[in-house]
């Protein structure tokens, strides 16, 4: 539907009525209030009240600055030194008055900045010291940003300032022949620069190696990495971010060593599956668990976990952070065992993926604005992945099955070369016109790509203000993403606005975020197959007449009860006539407050709540082709007593509202027990309460026409019964509700002791309570709980070895666990009165299991992480082993139960693997005595990680009453079967022995009706089990998922210059190649593909004339008769049946199975730093331009052809691949 309110959700789904005008005006609110915060007020001017007694000066200059609202600049130590306590008091006096009366007597004075005072000591009477050095200078970082608040102080004495808010200092000295200072600042390296008598010293900090990730956040604690026992890897998310990329989740591949990343689709919106150390549940999401600012978030549209963990599905429904914008990430945690994920309980078991978004910094107003520009490069026929054959090639295709006398027993229309020849042999074309016909269809080529997908463009805007003083900082942005997207008519447009605000008051301190995001997605719905039809298309088929009209041809209705009903199909007017629209909407509000008792000793309280809204409409207009099928007539002829729909269209919708709220309380104490500063403990403890409450609707509209005025079309009763029925019995007719609300409850506790920062002990425990359990009390609650520590060997044993900068080991061990949506009791889904009984209907939702209980999973982690020659090398390397015991495994029971299958524990996992993490840095440039380093610099990144995972066992015991599955032939060949001793995902396929020399027909091993020592195989089939039969028929190939993903990662810088790439490899995955005989498997019964239809390239190398076996394993093309006698298989009908068909069989052969390893050049990019001296005349602090390539190649097996190694056969469904994607990129802030 073509909408123009983009902003009717927020008033619809979120705020409703009263909260629009609130929502309109967030982004203005956001602006206002940080300009407020920072209202140029002169501080000499500044009239205050204040009563001070026995206070330190640190204190009362802390007041000062609070009540005045201006900021007060000094050096930290210096003020600590004067040790006098301060009583004073003061009634509406200026700030300038009360600070003469009070800095005198510390030997200190003031001056101004605009609204900033800067506090410095007096210069010492010179005739005691006769020479005095005054050095200027500007600290920055490596952007060339200046940084505020930077110690500076003078080496081997106490004398010290800080930087102002531009950068600057002014340190005065006693004259000295060797003058050197000292820089110092948080998450930064501390440089000391020795003074020559220049006139300005400028001193670059850059981040120290060791000291980036100084702080690890899990949602529960910020822990110093020095303490840190448990696995966990650490981003920036100004390292990984890439242009063109419009979701943090898509830039997490191959920089988590341990992740698997798996991306099948390159739609717009589309969204990846990740794999946290493999996969720890058969039945339930086997996602991580996503978590903002210390609140787990939750996903947009609740999608079944069976859908999430399926290879082939592509979710275009969004994930719970797809309403990020990557520009307001400051940090990304993965957090991935017992110990790191503990303290989330049950929710945490397939990994927690902390993200921190950014908050203000001290300094006056910065605004910064970012624009991405991106072109994406559409598919084209010349590409390695589109491998069709062209007009010619498919002619001289269709002639060889005529001179074979190939059957056409059923074709849905007569178009191109076939039309042609029937219109000769029926007399109506001459064989000049025939050969005239045939040789512009052999010239036509028509270009399906260009007509379905174009090259599109797409930008992304980021607004940004943030600053503050000590007391309080904000930080608010709002951005604007219009991704368009390959295929025509697809686009994916994002809103999102942020504040956030951290205020420092006396023991109080308090974030408080603020943050919404508003999403309109825009699709071809997934019924037409814009990708099939592209890559399956003839290209001898025109899209238009020759009068310019569109060209219709006839398609027959597959869900007709005979399939022998057609009607006009144009693949533009099916798309212009159709539209699938989601429209979301998120709104989030968080506050964190903290108090501080006293040193040792403080409380947190943390609280969020959030809504959200989604709709999605899947529209289709009368004049469509599907409109169609369900009238029973085209358009204008007269509709039968049994059409559904009887006139106009049809609507689905499909809404879901959502509210959460999550409140915590935590009390930390962290104490250090005695002078010498060795012995440390600290404890959490803490409570939580969450509520989740989702509410949907969903109903079909027929009848529907939009053009006027959104209008119904009233119906005849009594002439359209079928439509009747249909509104009378259907569900989706007469609308589906629903509502489900989970509230869950926890308490954890946290305890650690470190020894002299050399040996570090950590213990997590959660207590999760759930009812789902039945009535054992033993089973209704699972402590979560981990044991972990970490021993510094460097400082231990190797303190004196220079070449050794950091070494040390971690382990821990612990158990974690897992629950599905379902309980023990019996659930009843109670129905509608059935008009036939006059009664009402219900049926069996949940099958009673009083044994159920939770999945548990024993998880015990081994690292070593290391830092030698000068932090040249870094790295880390680690094991994992994780053992599930009862997890969930669906079952067969009889069916007079009510139900077919039913979820027991009976299932066992283990997962292990090796993560290995790497940063060299071959070359580093020496830096300059002002601290600057413009040398050329290379470093080198390499990460691994692998996942070995198997199901050990699917039946530990027979406590439950249950039958042997009903496994079909098709769940091993899509790797949907459970078998132990396997992976999960581990699929089958028939074993190809070759093509016979007789006819080239494809032959398999084990199938024939007979063995070679004559034993009829049908009867010994039948004394066997269908699964028994299945593998002695086919053979393993593989699994679906890679068990090895990596990158290697390399950067070179000179000066300004940034040259960046990355390349991601994937090892351990099968592919199944794309079908050739989908036609066979229909219901046309002929090897001889549609008129319409094109041919893959591989046909061009079929077998013609016997011998052509030795050279080639493409079957050939077999008379009517013949292959008639293939579609009827001894087989056939057999309750051991194992395939439909040879044409089948050979689609699902082995030898149509190739290896799913890449390496890909996922990112290369160039940026320049524009400099200092140019961005002084344009008022700017800092400036950047990129330009970035993303996924600019693929090394692949070459038997696939060009087939992305992400996209399998065993899909019907033919995705996009992952396009070229080419991005500019502005940044700059002032």
């Amino acid at each position: 539907m073509k909408k123009n309110e983009k902003l009717r959700l927020f008033l619809k789904g979120i705020l409703w009525h009263e909260r629009l005008m609130f929502v309109n005006l967030l982004p203005f609110f956001l602006l206002g209030l940080c300009m407020m915060l920072q209202v140029n007020v002169q501080a000499q001017t500044v009239k205050v009240s204040v009563d001070f007694k026995d206070k330190t000066l640190n204190e009362v200059l802390v007041t000062l600055s609070r009540v005045s609202k201006c900021d007060i600049f000094y050096g930290f130590e210096l003020v600590q030194s004067k040790g006098q306590k301060v009583t004073l008091k003061a009634e509406n006096r200026e700030l300038g008055s009360i600070l003469k009366e009070l800095l005198p007597a510390y030997d200190l004075y003031h001056t101004y900045d605009g609204h900033v005072v800067v506090i410095r000591e007096k210069a010492i009477n010179t005739s005691k010291i006769p020479e005095r050095v005054r050095i200027h200078g500007v600290v920055m970082d490596e952007k060339k940003v200046p940084i505020p608040g930077v110690t500076v102080r003078l080496k081997g004495a106490s004398a010290g300032t800080a930087t102002d808010k531009d950068g600057k200092f002014l340190f005065i000295y006693k004259q000295s022949k060797d003058i050197v200072l000292i820089f110092s600042f948080i998450g930064m390296k501390t440089q000391e620069v020795k003074y020559t008598g220049q006139d300005t010293m400028r001193v670059i900090l850059r981040e120290d190696l060791m000291e980036m990730d100084e702080v690890v956040i899990t949602g529960y604690q910020t822990i110093d990495k020095r303490h840190l026992t448990s696995a966990v890897t650490s981003l920036k998310a100004e390292n990984i971010k890439v242009s063109g990329m419009n979701s943090i989740d898509q830039m997490l591949e191959g920089n988590v060593p341990g992740m698997i990343f798996m991306q099948n689709s390159g739609q717009v919106g589309a969204v990846p599956k990740l794999r946290i150390r493999g996969s720890s549940t058969v039945l339930g999401n086997r996602e991580p668990l996503w978590v903002i600012d210390g609140v787990v978030q939750y996903d947009p549209v609740a999608v079944d976990p069976s859908q999430l963990n399926d290879p082939d599905f592509v979710n275009l429904l969004g994930n719970a952070i797809s309403g990020l914008n990557p520009e307001d990430i400051e940090q990304i945690d993965v957090l991935k065992d017992a110990s790191a994920t503990a303290l989330y309980g049950v929710k945490a078991a397939n990994g927690v993926i902390v993200i921190t978004t950014k908050k203000g910094r001290v300094g006056p107003p910065s605004v910064g604005y970012s624009l991405t520009t991106s072109f994406q490069r559409r598919p084209y026929y010349s590409d390695r992945d589109v491998n069709v054959m062209n007009s010619a090639e498919r002619i001289e295709f269709s002639r060889e099955l005529m001179r074979n006398l190939v059957d056409y027993p059923m074709i849905d229309t007569w178009v191109g070369y076939e039309a042609a020849t029937r219109d000769y042999y029926n007399g109506d074309l001459s064989f000049t016109e025939y050969q005239k016909e045939v040789s512009n269809y052999e010239k036509m080529n028509t270009d399906w790509f260009g007509i379905l997908t174009r090259n599109t463009f797409s930008h992304n805007h980021t607004l940004s203000i943030s600053g503050g003083s000590q007391n309080m900082r904000y930080y608010t942005s709002v951005g604007y993403s219009d991704m368009g997207g390959v295929i025509k008519g697809e686009s994916n447009q994002r809103y999102t606005a942020n504040i956030k605000l951290n205020i420092n008051h006396e023991r109080f301190s308090m974030q408080f975020g603020l943050n919404g995001n508003f999403g309109i997605r825009k699709y071809i719905p997934s019924e037409i197959g814009v990708l099939n039809y592209a890559y399956e298309m003839s290209r001898a088929v025109p899209l238009y007449n020759e009068d310019g009209s569109l060209l219709f041809y006839q398609k027959s209705d597959v869900n007709s009860e005979d399939g022998k009903n057609f009607y006009r199909y144009n693949v533009l007017n099916e798309i212009n006539n159709s539209d699938y629209n989601h429209e979301s909407s998120q709104m989030g509000f968080n506050a964190n407050l903290n108090y501080n008792f006293t040193r040792s000793l403080k409380a947190n309280v943390t609280f969020s709540y959030s809504l959200s809204y989604s709709e999605q409409e899947n529209y289709y207009s009368g004049n469509s082709f599907y409109a169609s099928t369900l009238r029973g007539a085209e358009i204008g002829q007269e509709v039968a007593y049994k059409s559904k729909l009887p006139s106009g269209g049809e609507l689905k919708e499909i809404r879901e509202r959502g509210n959460n709220y999550m409140l915590r309380g935590q009390l930390d104490y962290n104490k250090i027990l005695d002078k010498e500063q060795k012995h440390n403990i600290g404890a959490s403890f803490g409570a939580e309460i969450n509520s989740s409450h989702r509410r949907g609707n969903s109903r079909t509209i027929r009848g529907y026409v939009p053009e006027r005025g959104l209008l119904i079309n009233p119906v005849d009763y009594k002439k359209y019964t079928a439509y009747v029925t249909w509104l009378t019995t259907d569900p989706s007719a007469l609308g589906v509700r629903t509502d489900e609300l989970t509230n869950t409850a926890g308490v954890y506790f946290s305890a650690f002791y470190n020894y002299k920062n050399l040996y570090s002990f950590n213990f997590n425990t959660r207590m999760d309570a759930s009812n789902k359990f039945g009535e054992q009390s033993n089973d209704k609650m699972l402590p979560v709980w981990s044991v972990s520590g970490r021993w510094n060997i460097a400082e231990d044993l190797f303190s004196n070895v220079a070449w050794v900068n950091d070494l040390n080991m971690r382990a821990s061990f612990g158990y974690q666990g897992n629950m599905l949506g379902i309980g023990p009791e019996l659930v009843i889904e109670k129905g509608e009165l059935n008009p036939n009984h006059n009664k009402y209907g219900s049926t069996v939702f949940n099958y009673p299991n009083p044994n159920l209980k939770w999945e548990k999973t024993l998880s015990v982690n081994g690292q070593v992480d290391f830092a030698f020659f000068r932090n040249r090398l870094v790295g880390s390397v680690s094991y994992f082993y994780k053992h599930t015991t009862d997890a969930y495994i669906s079952k067969s029971v009889s069916e007079v139960n009510g139900v077919s299958t039913y979820t027991v524990n009976q299932g066992e996992l283990t997962n292990s693997g090796l993560e290995f993490s790497f940063n060299l840095n071959p070359i580093v440039p020496k830096v300059s005595i002002n601290g600057q380093a413009d040398g050329f610099r290379w470093s080198i990144d390499p990460q691994l990680g692998s996942v070995v995972n198997k199901l050990v066992n699917k039946l530990k015991n027979n406590r439950e009453k249950v039958l042997k599955d009903d496994v079909k032939y098709s769940d091993y060949l899509k790797g949907t079967v459970e078998i132990p001793g396997e992976p999960l995902n581990t699929f089958y396929s028939y074993k190809f022995t070759g093509l016979s020399p007789e006819n080239g027909l494809p032959m398999f091993a084990n199938c024939d009706e007979f063995t070679a020592n004559g034993v009829d195989n049908k009867i010994r089939f039948e004394g066997m089990g269908k699964e028994e039969v299945f593998r002695e028929i086919m053979v393993k190939s593989g699994r679906r998922e890679p068990f090895l993903q990596g990158s290697v990662v390399n950067t070179f810088s000179y000066k300004g210059f940034v040259l960046n790439f990355k390349l991601d490899y994937s090892i351990g995955s099968k592919v199944r190649l794309l079908r050739l005989y989908d036609n066979v498997v229909k219901r046309y019964g002929t090897i001889a593909p549609q008129p319409h239809v094109n041919v893959r390239k591989e046909f061009a190398n079929r077998w013609r004339n016997p011998g052509d076996e030795r050279y080639t394993n493409m079957p050939g093309i077999v008379s009517g008769s013949e292959f008639a006698r293939t579609m009827i298989p001894w087989w056939k009908g057999q309750s051991y049946a194992f395939a439909d068909n040879i044409w089948q069989m050979y689609d699902d052969s082995d030898m149509r199975v190739v290896s799913g390893n890449y390496l890909k050049l996922t990112n290369i990019s160039l940026r320049y730093n524009i400099p200092v001296q140019w961005l002084k005349k344009c008022y700017m602090k800092s400036a950047y331009v990129s330009l970035t390539g993303v996924n600019l190649f693929t090394l692949c097996h070459k038997d696939l052809k060009g087939q992305d190694p992400n996209q399998s056969g065993t899909s019907p469904r033919i995705n996009l691949s992952l396009r070229p994607t080419y991005s500019l990129t502005l940044n700059v802030s002032f």
